[in-house]
């Protein structure tokens, strides 16, 4: 006899990871690096796509993605145009 298994029903929890002040600092260093090289590198030629840009740093492109949401959720990037054919803005300090 086959059991039916309710799905919603059996939601695990998750509990958070557990890091050290040392682990976040460390973490944090390396977000900020990665932010830099990617506004680096748009600088230079602000048409690269996240694949490309993954390829250059040796990232995976799910990484460059979570860096790029963090920059233009910080006002620091945004995109102009389409997803293809457009390209990367670097907002500057200070300018809205």
């Amino acid at each position: 006899m086959r059991e039916i298994i309710d799905l919603e029903a059996k939601e695990e929890v998750v509990p958070p990871i557990q890091t050290t002040q040392k682990q976040q600092k460390t973490l944090g260093k390396m977000a900020e690096k990665m932010a830099v090289k990617i506004l680096l590198l748009l600088q230079d030629n602000p048409a690269l796509s996240i694949p490309e840009l993954a390829e250059k740093m040796k990232k995976s492109e799910s990484a460059v993605e979570r860096a790029i949401r963090k920059l233009r959720q910080s006002g620091l990037l945004k995109r102009v145009g389409p997803a293809k054919g457009g390209y990367w803005e670097i907002i500057e300090e200070g300018k809205n």
